[in-house]
């Protein structure tokens, strides 16, 4: 397998967005950051949001925007 498929750099945490967990997931793959928001509640595991950028903090902070975004719209 090509050293650049390999996900490193791999990050999860969660986060309260409008009283809601979110879990953002984030790894590299090559020069490049992926992320994704998902609601972080037994049964639902919704993905909210998914960027890549050449940073982490870029792509986790365009997910969580995305995420926070849709979640206060719906409340």
């Amino acid at each position: 397998m090509s050293p650049e498929l390999i996900p490193e750099d791999n990050s999860r945490r969660t986060e309260t967005v409008a009283g809601y967990p979110v879990a953002i997931t984030s790894y590299r793959l090559g020069s490049t950051y992926y992320a994704k928001a998902e609601i972080h509640l037994p049964g639902a595991g919704a993905r909210l949001a998914a960027a890549e950028d050449i940073t982490r903090e870029a792509a986790e902070d365009e997910v969580l925007a995305e995420a926070r975004r849709l979640i206060e719209k719906k409340t």
